[in-house]
């Protein structure tokens, strides 16, 4: 596989298992009612689809991308973040967002990514 191919891909499996995250995270809030049956019939699918795909993109971005923990958690929280901003604006449409604070968290959280791989052999970026 090309290496720009694998890294769309290992990117494309913590993206597709951080949906499923904040999926889950959000429905469990639309829920009124809840019953222990309820609640485990739709979560565990969805954490079943996150697992699989985040544990395969996490095992790949290290060994394929030679990505560290910090590199990879902080890749994952921006997923986190984007979905759930997302989610807010398009589906929720109850939070007001205040986009000079979203652009700064992003903005950290790619600076963040950048310096966990400053100075050594892993970094991300070709």
């Amino acid at each position: 596989m090309e290496p720009w191919l694998a890294r769309i891909y290992i990117i494309a499996l913590i993206f597709v298992g951080s949906v499923s995250y904040t999926v889950a995270a959000y429905y469990h809030l639309k829920i009124e009612s809840w019953t222990f049956l309820k609640a485990f019939a739709i979560a565990l699918p969805l954490i079943l689809i996150e697992y699989q795909f985040s544990i395969r993109g996490n095992h790949h971005a290290h060994e394929t991308l030679k990505m560290n923990a910090v590199q990879i958690t902080l890749i994952t929280m921006a997923f986190y973040f984007i979905n759930a901003w997302i989610l807010n604006k398009v589906v929720l449409k109850k939070h007001k967002i205040v986009v000079w604070r979203e652009v700064g968290v992003l903005g950290l959280l790619v600076c963040a990514v950048v310096l966990s791989a400053a100075g050594t052999d892993e970094s991300i970026v070709p």
